[in-house]
């Protein structure tokens, strides 16, 4: 009698979507979109122009086209968030006051966006969808961290304990509105009041300082580069890496100046983290003048601290650059669908 022949029986069962998750990164000029994995890594982006768009609606509507036409087979959506400029009121989620985007204060932004989704939904301050995405890069969990964006003006996102953190009125890190001068001969800051980092470490108050100082040493005749209206962070860097001395001066004062906010910042919250991102780090790792400020910078915040706050605060630069805001916010919606698992569960 022969024995019956057992054949190897192959799975038939077609494995699970990959969940991935949309991050819309919105600015005055451009709004970012990119589709993330769950890992934190980018499968698609794109850029658009933000003025031809205008409303919420229409925006939304686009990243959602956007991420459904990226989207294949195996893959589902599931989350998006929307990183917004200005100040977001934290329990209402909307914005409170905004520069460049007309017709989107004290609009629903959270109610928009759930409405033309069927996945859960978050909406989150750019500066803090930028932070979260570097804290998540470093794996730092239930640690916090603070991320300072030195350009124009200066922004600062914060993540406590793993999650991003906008105060009870939307103003949670505004550092670039922290007095580090006082009296009558501090210098006015475009927000009315007085003495603020902003008006002394924001690109245009570098540059103020640096032709001031020029003004007031003829010996040292302004480089051509400095002269133009154009002149930028950058060249401020280039001019130091050629050994002018009012240029590593200028930066030396501003890192004192950065420093000196972070110092505050570490005293108040403590983080684990704080990381320097922008065009005014004057060429950041890549440039011996961006490495200078940076030890300076710290330096300071050693000297302004305690030395269980100063001792152990890591100061470095950021790594995401302008990825991390489309990142962050995405990882928003991943938190978000996370919560809305548990608390369905």
């Amino acid at each position: 009698m022969t024995r019956p022949c057992h054949q190897n029986v192959v799975s038939t069962t077609p494995s699970p979507p990959q969940t991935v998750f949309l991050g819309i990164d919105v600015g005055g000029t451009n709004v970012k979109l990119g589709l993330i994995e769950d890992g934190g890594q980018i499968i698609a982006q794109h850029a658009v122009p933000t003025p031809p768009l205008k409303t919420p609606e229409r925006v939304i509507e686009y990243a959602l086209s956007f991420a459904n036409e990226e989207t294949t087979s195996h893959q589902r959506i599931g989350g998006v968030g929307l990183a917004i400029p200005g100040i977001l009121d934290s329990e209402e989620m909307v914005l409170r006051e905004v520069v460049n985007l007309p017709g989107w204060i004290d609009r629903p932004l959270l109610r928009l966006l759930s409405d033309q989704c069927d996945t859960p939904a978050m909406v989150v301050n750019d500066a803090n969808a930028a932070a979260f995405a570097e804290h998540s890069r470093r794996g730092l969990g239930d640690r916090s961290l603070a991320l300072v964006t030195l350009g124009t003006g200066i922004g600062c996102g914060v993540v406590i304990g793993g999650r991003p953190f906008s105060g009870d009125h939307g103003c949670a890190g505004e550092l670039g509105h922290i007095a580090i001068r006082f009296g009558d001969d501090a210098l006015p800051c475009t927000c009315g009041s007085r003495g603020h980092l902003e008006t002394y470490a924001g690109a245009g108050g570098v540059l103020a300082r640096l032709k001031l100082a020029y003004a007031t040493n003829p010996k040292h005749r302004i480089p051509a580069s400095l002269q133009s209206p154009l002149a930028s962070p950058k060249d401020i860097a280039d001019e130091a890496i050629k050994g002018d001395t009012i240029c590593l001066d200028v930066i030396d004062e501003t890192a004192i100046h950065v420093g000196s906010a972070i110092g505050m910042l570490g005293q108040t919250i403590d983080p684990a983290v704080v990381l320097l991102g922008g065009a005014m780090t004057f060429g950041g790792k890549q440039s011996s003048t961006g490495i200078r400020f940076l030890e300076k910078v710290r330096a300071t915040v050693r000297e302004t601290t305690l030395v269980q706050v100063g001792g152990n605060l890591i100061v470095d630069f950021a790594s995401l650059g302008n990825d991390a805001g489309i990142v962050g916010a995405a990882l928003v919606a991943k938190q978000a669908a996370a919560d809305a698992c548990f608390n369905n569960s």
